[in-house]
């Protein structure tokens, strides 16, 4: 799997994709996602348990502008490390309310004038 870098403060998009126990698509009943650095402790952007209002099988999550922006502390680095955790809760055969749960890492290059 190809590793997923942005431009610092540009605009990205995560696809994120749910599948049953089976393998099959599901659309979840309810979907929420965080935006924070790798280490879970800093929430980027106030981006916290942010709801998605048409949960799909298949969701497209837009990072733009601060989103995507250094941190002061990370401003020498050349490129900082993200974590987006995907938080749904979704209903099957085996029950209700599910959880199904997953992050995706991607990294922020630093770019040089960008303010």
């Amino acid at each position: 799997m190809a590793a997923i870098e942005f431009d610092e403060k540009s605009a990205g998009v995560i696809t994120v994709a749910f599948k049953d126990e089976d393998g099959d698509d599901l659309t979840p009943t309810s979907i929420k996602w965080t935006l924070t650095t790798t280490d879970g402790v800093t929430i980027i952007n106030e981006r916290e348990q942010k709801a998605v209002v048409t949960p799909a099988a298949s969701i497209e999550i837009l990072l733009s502008g601060d989103d995507l922006a250094l941190l002061t502390a990370e401003v020498s680095d050349r490129t900082v490390a993200r974590k987006l955790t995907i938080e749904a809760v979704y209903d099957s055969d085996l029950g209700d309310d599910l959880p199904l749960n997953s992050e995706k890492s991607f990294s922020v290059r630093n770019l040089a004038y960008i303010t």
